[in-house]
């Protein structure tokens, strides 16, 4: 095509004729120099479409637009909420704190010589009487019993009556519990009020709970055999029975 000027036709071919598309830009049909352009019917002035837009225009010269509207909310749906919805998490959600419960009696092996370290928490159910020294209520296994009866810890011996005797025990369990969760209900001829602690066994299976009773100035420990309708306590050797008594009771 080298030797043709810009915008000419080489002889073979000529100007096309009958144009399909008149207004797109030809230089074959521009209009001279300095000829004002008219606008094509139906559109304003200078918008005509048979010239393109000019460099630097997003639209047309001299064409108004539209009044500007604000873009629709992010993840808007009819008659919802605009705001977008958030997948983040949550946060930590709250936890209520469960309630622990400690048991009301508690049961703990020692010996007579190293009860002393439980002194905040045994359960001191009365005294001796010729010096008011407190008594212990302990527990500990005779002759196949488990059988309620007392400490002396200011005189580390420990005791539980068996066989008409008072007999000395080493290996024994200190009743502890609070003093606010547990009351001394009266009571008389083996007959066991409701929520009283039970203190052990028979050999047999029998329960057997924990009473005190007033003997010769004391206030002392010991049994409450329920199918002998008595309580039975340790005393200067002997197991001494009482019928009228008082039995310890959870609150």
């Amino acid at each position: 095509m080298s030797g043709y000027p810009y915008g000419g036709n080489p002889p073979q071919y000529p100007p096309p004729q009958n144009q399909m598309y008149p207004q797109i830009y030809n230089p074959a049909n521009a209009p001279p120099p300095g000829h004002p352009t008219q606008a094509a019917p139906g559109y304003p002035s200078g918008q005509n479409p048979q010239f393109p837009y000019q460099p630097g225009f997003a639209v047309y010269p001299n064409q108004q637009l539209p009044a500007r509207q604000a873009p629709p909310a992010a993840m808007s749906y009819p008659g919802g909420p605009t705001a977008p919805p958030s997948y983040g998490y949550p946060g930590f959600p709250t936890v209520t704190p469960q309630q622990t419960y400690e048991p009301v009696i508690e049961w703990i092996p020692t010996t007579p010589m190293e009860a002393y370290n439980l002194s905040n928490r045994a359960v001191i159910a009365g005294y001796e009487g010729y010096d008011h020294s407190p008594l212990w209520v302990i527990r500990a296994r005779f002759e196949g019993d488990l059988i309620p009866g007392k400490l002396a810890i200011q005189h580390k011996a420990a005791y539980v009556p068996w066989g008409g005797n008072e007999n000395s025990v080493q290996n024994i369990e200190v009743c502890c519990a609070r003093p606010e969760k547990i009351r001394w209900v009266e009571s008389r001829d083996g007959v066991i009020p409701p929520n009283a602690v039970p203190g052990g066994n028979t050999l047999s299976g029998e329960p057997l709970y924990i009473g005190r009773a007033r003997e010769q100035g004391s206030l002392t420990p010991g049994k409450v055999h329920p199918s002998h309708k008595a309580m039975y306590m340790s005393f200067a050797g002997k197991e001494v029975p009482h019928k009228v008594y008082e039995i310890l009771c959870t609150v």
